[in-house]
Order: structure tokens, then C-alpha cells, then sequence
């Protein structure tokens, strides 16, 4: 993650259980998770999954919007245009910079 990119501190404990899905990661263990130091895997992996069980909403409860932006532009896991709309209009970016975008 860039450098710049800061993530504030919040609660010692939290569980990621308790924002996302475990469908999302079905290969680890959520709440052994930094929601910090493991931004680099949590964000863009929920990016990924569409806004599936309102993860979206709970991504922009741990994390400010201008670190998810950065993710939606710097990430080229995100995929179909459906998905990369919704992502624009919730977190003001034009589709059109996102990596995997098609016209």
C-alpha cells in the first residue's frame, strides 16, 4: 500500500467476523486478521466480492474512503463492469479509471 495511505487506529479487538461474511474468506481464519496490517488482503478482496451481505457498507465503517479508493484504482482483481459501476458511484471514481474496466 502506498506509503501516504493512512488507516486510523480503531478498537483493539476488532473481529472481521463481525463486518464480513466468512464466504469472502473461506481460506483463512477472519478474526485472526489485523483489520490494519492485513488491509492489503481485506480490502481488495472484498472489492472483489461485490457488495455481497452489505460488505461495501462494513468496508466503509473500518476504513476511510480515500483507502478504498485507492484500492478500486490500484487493484486489477476487481472485475466486471457491473461491479466496477456500483464501486464508482459509491466511491465518486469514474469507471473509467478502474484497471479492469472495458468499454
Amino acid at each position: 500500500m502506498n506509503s501516504a495511505i493512512k488507516i486510523p487506529n480503531k478498537k483493539n479487538s476488532i473481529l472481521l467476523s463481525e463486518y464480513f461474511p466468512r464466504e469472502i474468506f473461506w481460506d483463512v481464519n477472519l478474526d485472526e486478521l489485523d483489520y490494519k496490517k492485513d488491509s492489503d488482503f481485506v480490502i481488495p478482496r472484498v472489492l472483489d466480492w461485490g457488495n455481497f451481505k452489505n460488505s461495501w457498507s462494513n468496508l466503509k465503517k473500518l476504513y476511510p474512503e480515500n483507502v478504498i479508493q485507492y484500492y478500486c484504482l490500484n487493484q486489477s482483481q476487481i472485475f466486471g463492469n457491473e461491479n466496477i459501476e456500483l464501486l464508482g458511484k459509491l466511491f465518486n471514481i469514474n469507471p473509467d479509471e478502474f484497471p479492469r474496466y472495458v468499454k
